[in-house]
């Protein structure tokens, strides 16, 4: 087959042929004709480019070969790979592996503010904690809850949270009230919740379910203000659990409908920081209401100034960096053992010895912190103690809960609602009535037995008849200013010390005095060691029934911001 293809060269010899794409067929032009040449000369200039298409087809006939070659040295590199994988390839990745670094325990990473969960037994305290966390309490909680009676938190949980920026540690503590665990065990995580605490409280969530500010809670607040100081109520926000549709979504009609003048002078006393747990179940997580009432919270958390501490927890912190110091030499010449050893013996060596030694500072690591808890639970051993030495020197007074007496305000209050802080009048001397605070609520609530109380009857200066129910042992003032316990006051015979209008001590007969059980009391210290209760001169001094206080300390303790807050 003849080709019919135009080449340059032809074009002088020959008339001029344009090919067809796709076929071998040419038209010859006659060049002779001024049209067929216009013709040809604008079809050169529109035609495109002539393909050489018996050259394509050579390169789809070397097609095959050329796959050919490049499987085969696709195959060759993969072997001369594996080869050197297998002879070399331990060498070469312990050389690039990066140098190991020391495992961090969980119990170390402490070096941030704690957002403190405190409360009683099923609060809410796990809860809450998940909601701000994000972590559903149904599925992979961080902090367990459980449905039932028993708390589930049993230990410290321990969680970090990042709010503006800023790492916080969050802390779920086991109920305040629990009382069932060994006092060793309690001690060691209140030993190690300070551990978590050491780089200050951003802030305490006082989670309490919504209702009424019940006595419970109120000995809770005592306590707190107590061993945390009277300066911890700054940094103190209340968290209300277990609201209802309504509650949650009305708070003016909360407050209104839930809250007595009590608690509102308390919340007022934290700076009116207050907030709602919004019930998951209710409000899901992507609901408005739920976002908006812990958008609320956060609020409260970001606008307190600044981090509480205390000497303790400043102790603790020091001894923790003193630690952290040691860490970090051990881990430096740990590196450089591994150094040595890798250009002695080679990297495989020298990597199972730095995971041995690795091993054995951790070790040494466990028994420091060990050691550092030990020495928390002995100051908080040294506390209770000079607290049982200073219980057995007071013993406080014991009054029924309905007693009443009257504030530096000039309001009467019953003992129920007393608080730390509050001033009583304690004396009446030179016609001058004599205030004194009231530093420490020893108990305040129900008893695990009933005990026996005197009820007191006598009459007042201006005839009217006066009641006074305190346990037998319980201090009273006669006529000379002398104590005696209350179940020795002889009615006709005995002469006490009862406040009237004018400002004065009048001494009157005791009426009558009859025994009583009852399962409730109040027992607390003023600074003067001296109450008017009921209008009768007291001592705030008793020998006390036993009840739970030495073991409610022990699950409190966190230790005051002074150490001679329980002194006069």
């Amino acid at each position: 087959m003849k080709d019919d293809t135009i080449t340059p060269d032809e074009e002088n010899l020959r008339s001029p042929k344009i090919s067809t794409p796709g076929t071998s067929r040419s038209v010859t032009l006659d060049t002779n004709k001024p049209v067929l040449r216009n013709r040809q000369r604008q079809r050169s200039q529109s035609q495109p480019p002539t393909i050489n298409y018996q050259s394509t087809r050579q390169i789809e006939q070397n097609k095959p070969f050329t796959n050919l070659i490049l499987i085969i040295l696709v195959i060759l590199i993969l072997f001369i790979a594996s080869y050197v994988f297998i002879f070399y390839g331990p060498n070469i990745l312990a050389y690039n592996k990066p140098e190991p670094i020391p495992t961090l325990l969980d119990i170390d990473i402490i070096d941030a503010p704690a957002i403190l969960l405190i409360g009683k037994t099923g609060a809410g305290k796990s809860t809450l904690g998940n909601l701000l966390l994000k972590t559903s309490e149904y599925e992979n909680p961080t902090f367990p809850v459980s449905d039932s009676f028993s708390s589930f938190t049993k230990k410290s949980g321990f969680a970090t949270i990042k709010i503006d920026n800023k790492t916080y540690n969050v802390i779920d503590t086991p109920g305040i009230f629990d009382t069932d665990n060994p006092n060793e065990v309690t001690l060691e995580e209140i030993a190690r919740t300070i551990r978590k605490c050491s780089y200050g409280i951003k802030a305490i969530l006082f989670v309490i379910e919504a209702k009424r500010f019940t006595i419970e809670q109120k000995e809770m607040v005592n306590k707190i203000k107590l061993f945390l100081g009277d300066e911890a109520l700054r940094y103190m926000i209340t968290v209300f659990s277990f609201c209802d549709k309504k509650q949650t979504e009305n708070l003016d009609n909360f407050k209104k409908s839930s809250w007595n003048k009590e608690f509102k002078d308390f919340i007022n006393s934290m700076g009116n920081r207050w907030a709602i747990s919004p019930n998951s179940d209710i409000f899901p997580p992507d609901n408005r209401v739920h976002q908006q009432r812990l958008r609320e919270l956060w609020n409260h958390i970001i606008s307190i100034d600044g981090v509480y501490t205390n000497e303790l927890l400043k102790k603790a912190r020091k001894k923790q960096e003193e630690n952290a110091r040691i860490a970090k030499e051990a881990e430096e010449k740990r590196k450089r053992k591994y150094d040595e050893s890798r250009r002695r013996e080679g990297e495989i060596n020298a990597l199972a010895k730095y995971e041995m030694w690795r091993a054995e500072d951790e070790k040494q690591a466990k028994e420091r912190q060990k050691k550092e808890i030990k020495e928390i639970v002995g100051s908080l051993l040294k506390k209770i103690e000079a607290l049982e030495k200073r219980v057995d020197e007071l013993s406080g007074g014991c009054f029924e809960l309905e007693t009443q007496v009257k504030l530096e305000s000039g309001r009467i209050i019953k003992m129920s609602e007393l608080q730390t802080g509050d001033r009583v009048l304690s004396n009446v001397r030179n016609d001058i009535d004599e205030y004194s605070e009231v530093y420490l609520i020893a108990h305040i609530g129900k008893l695990e037995h009933e005990e026996k109380f005197a009820k007191v009857n006598f009459t007042r200066p201006d005839g009217s008849k006066g009641q006074l129910r305190l346990t037998t042992t319980h201090y009273v003032f006669d006529e000379n200013l002398s104590i005696i316990f209350a179940k020795d006051l002889r009615p006709g015979e005995t002469k006490i010390l009862v406040s009237d209008d004018n400002n004065k001590l009048v001494s009157v007969f005791v009426d009558d005095v009859t025994i009583e059980l009852h399962d409730e009391y109040i027992s607390f210290y003023t600074r003067a060691g001296s109450v008017i209760a009921n209008g009768v001169l007291c001592s705030c001094y008793d020998q006390c029934p036993p009840s739970q206080m030495l073991m409610d300390l022990a699950n409190d303790l966190l230790e005051t911001k002074s150490g001679n807050l329980i002194c006069d």
